[in-house]
């Protein structure tokens, strides 16, 4: 047997509400948390995959467009609707979430 190491890469956007700059990264980072973190290790697990750190840094975009936000919303809503087929794939018990 082998084994191969590298990188996921995922490139993340969320929106926040107008703050104080120290506001507004807290709450961008506020939904990664460590429970959100395990979660993605357990799927990867689930998958074949052993993951190691999980982490994130996320950064105020300057020059932000409408385009921009309103992606990232339509991308939201459909994946609280779709999050329990994921759930569905990575458990051997499922659970309704809400």
């Amino acid at each position: 047997m082998q084994v191969y190491s590298g990188k996921l890469v995922i490139d993340l956007a969320t929106i926040v509400d107008d703050a104080d700059e120290n506001i507004m990264k807290n709450n961008a980072h506020e939904a990664l948390t460590s429970e959100v973190t395990h979660e993605l290790r357990t799927i990867l697990g689930a998958a074949g995959y052993f993951a190691g750190s999980v982490g994130a840094t996320l950064e105020k975009v300057e020059d932000a467009n409408p385009n921009d936000y309103s992606m990232i919303k339509s991308y939201v809503e459909q994946s609280k609707k779709d999050v329990q087929r994921v759930y569905n794939k990575a458990n051997r018990s499922t659970f309704r979430i809400e």
